[in-house]
This record gives structure tokens, sequence and C-alpha cells, in this order.
């Protein structure tokens, strides 16, 4: 695309998924000249192919789910006020499982979102009696979003370079220069964060989901979770989605007719559709932190930090004031499976300590998964292999 404004711009953003069009949309806010770098095109990973759906977690009390849950509430607020036209508000069925899904829920009302209602087994129509035995809770509202349409309205009046990859880049006098493109600070959003060496210490893992665009007579006016989300009915599409293979490497020219098959039959499973054509398969990578909160500020430069304080390796404290940093190098990433429940809150947070030096909540901050990789090299364990980065619940 065209760049409407020439070098230098305060801050880079690599990256055109819904992480990256967040943290453009609120540095943009906040008065801070932008540029969004893709390597191929606008929200063409990850997000693009999510079903983006606006959901609330259930049956914990844990803070994970407090966090969930109360981003669910601000995202909702967040895309009513600002891009209510790619926003499908017919609210979304959670299916229970169990007896003790049923227990749990109950034991944890309080923390849920407000406007639910548990539905019995009988009070629930559409859904196959044996799916729906349980019953489920209907949040009023639970939501899609337009993935591609919503992050192109934030990446309106953002200059945009698409199909560039950045692979390096150099700090030369307080500017980062990737090609023509000088900027003060990088901010890393990439759905595939591997690339960047400078973040390995991070943990993060790569997960990946496929939704499913079908066209079908059916008529469903809400969406429906269970293992697998479906849509409410829109121009006689709905989508089906999961992100459901963790800790997997990408191969392009991998067969995943296993993966779409198993999806089918799930959501064949919930409902009776009245015919069912699959229309477009699309699959997407995002990454999830090891202990599945997302990861947002300033990079630590690990090799300078240890080589000046070798002793963190042994699990001495080190206030994190004094750790090195790469200079105006951040990093908005780890949202795994919940991108558009968490971009809107973790990109305003981000934002508001950039240009402002408000706190980062310590659950979030990179300094966490600092720690933890610098025990590792001392005891030289390999990092732990996090088999499921998407609790249901």
């Amino acid at each position: 695309m065209q760049i409407s404004k020439r070098s230098p711009f305060d801050f880079a953003i690599i990256g055109t998924g819904i992480s990256g069009a967040c943290m453009a949309y609120h540095l943009d806010k906040l008065g801070k000249s932008v540029i969004v770098i893709e390597k191929d095109k606008i929200a063409s990973g990850g997000s693009g192919a999510a079903g983006a759906f606006l959901s609330p977690k259930l049956a914990s009390n844990s803070p994970y789910t407090k966090f969930i849950n109360s981003s669910f509430e601000f995202s909702i607020k967040f895309y009513k006020e600002n891009f209510p036209k790619f926003l499908k508000s017919n609210g979304i069925l959670r299916i229970l499982k169990s007896q003790d899904d049923i227990d749990k829920c109950r034991l944890y009302e309080d923390i849920l979102p407000k406007n639910f209602t548990y539905l019995r087994a009988d009070d629930i129509e559409m859904v196959k009696k044996d799916v729906s035995s349980f019953g489920g809770y209907f949040f009023k509202d639970g939501a899609t979003i337009d993935s591609v349409g919503v992050i192109k309205e934030m990446l309106k009046v953002i200059d945009v370079v698409d199909s560039l990859h950045v692979e390096s880049f150099d700090y030369i006098n307080g500017y980062y220069e990737i090609g023509d493109i000088r900027a003060k600070g990088i901010v890393f959003c990439a759905g595939n964060s591997q690339d960047f060496k400078q973040l390995e210490y991070l943990g993060l893992k790569n997960i990946y989901g496929h939704r499913i665009d079908v066209k079908t007579a059916t008529i469903l006016p809400f969406h429906l979770h269970k293992s697998c989300s479906i849509s409410a009915s829109h121009d006689g599409l709905v989508h089906i989605g999961a992100t459901h293979i963790p800790n997997y490497k990408y191969d392009k020219n991998r067969d995943y007719d296993v993966e779409v098959s198993r999806m089918i039959e799930l959501a064949k499973s919930y409902l009776k559709f009245d015919g069912f054509e699959v229309k477009k398969v699309n699959f997407g990578v995002r990454n999830s932190s090891l202990d599945f909160f997302p990861t947002l500020g300033q990079i630590v430069d690990v090799k300078k930090t240890l080589e000046k304080y070798p002793y963190i390796k042994k699990g001495s404290k080190v206030p994190k004031e004094k750790y090195i940093y790469y200079p105006n190098l951040f990093v908005h990433a780890g949202l795994g499976a919940r991108g558009f429940v968490l971009a809107p809150i973790t990109s305003k947070i981000l934002s508001e300590h950039i240009c402002t030096h408000s706190n980062i909540p310590k659950r979030l901050e990179t300094q966490r998964l600092f720690v933890k990789f610098a025990k590792k090299q001392k005891s030289g364990a390999p990092a732990p292999d996090v088999r499921d980065f998407t609790p249901l619940f």
C-alpha cells in the first residue's frame, strides 16, 4: 500500500492480525504515528481464518477465568462503541458436558459476565437432545465479529505495507530501520513470533485452528459452543470454528482433512442441518504462552542481562527495572485462541504503558517469562511441552 507519511514513524508494528490492528488503533488514538508491516496480505494469517467468537469462560474461579471474562465484557463494549457494523450480537449458548460442569458453573456464577441464563435440556431447541442433556448457559452478549472486516476498518487510516517479510532490522542513531522504513520503536504482533530471535525466551507456542464456512438452509438464531463453535446463520452461511492443534509445526503441504472431518462431524452431532455444503476451509496460526496469559511489554535483552546478573539463573531476584532491554522494542502476543476477546484490552494496556508509563499487570508482563527462562538455563531442563492451549471451560 502507499505510505502517506514519510519515515520516520514513532512505531512500526509487525503483523496485521487482530493484535497488530488493535495496537495500531490505540497508538494512533494516543497520537503516535504508526506504520504496520505484513509479510502477506492484511489479516491473511490466524486472525483472518478465525471464527472470531466472543465468548466468556465457565466453571472456574481462577485468575485466568476472571481475566478472560473481564476482557470479554470490555471487548463487547469496545466493538459496540467503535465497530458496531462488524458485530453479530446473536448471543452464544455454551453447552455443558457433565453434571460436574453444572455444579462448577453454579458455584462460580457470581464471576460470570452479566446477562446470562441457565437453560435446561428441555429449554434448548434445535440442538440434539443427547448433546444438550446437561443444559447450557446462554449469554445474551455473546457474539462474533467479522474478523477481516473489523481489522481492515481499524487500519483504514493507518499506513500499511504488505508483502514485506521482516527477517532482520538495524538500530541506528535511535531508529530501527526495516528497508526504507525508519521508526523509533517496534511492536511485534505477528502470529508466528518464532521468526524473531529476540522473542525466544518468551517460549511462545504455535497453535493452529480452522474455520469452515458452510452453506445450509438451517437457520441457527444464536452462536453455539461445545467442543467446537458454530455461528448463527448469516446470508445462508454458518461458520464452524475451533483452535485445536497445539504444538504443531505448520506444513503447507500437509493434508488437514482429518481435522476438518472431525470438526464437521462434531457440528453435525450438535445440529440437524438442512443441507450442508462446505464453501471454504480457512486455516491459520496463533501463538500462546505457557501459562495461557497474554504477553505484553518491553523485550528483555537476555544475553546482556544474564551476563550482568548471572545469578538470576540460580534463582536470585533482580528488580525488573535493572534488566537490560532492547530500546523501544515491545511485544503484544500470546493471545491464543481468544484473540478477538483479548486484543482490545491488552493492546490498550500496552499502548498506555508505552505512552504514559502506566503499569502492566504482573501476570501479563514479559518479565515473568524471562525469570522462568533464566532458571532453565542453569538446570538445562527442556521447555515444558504444553499439550492443550485451549481450555474449553
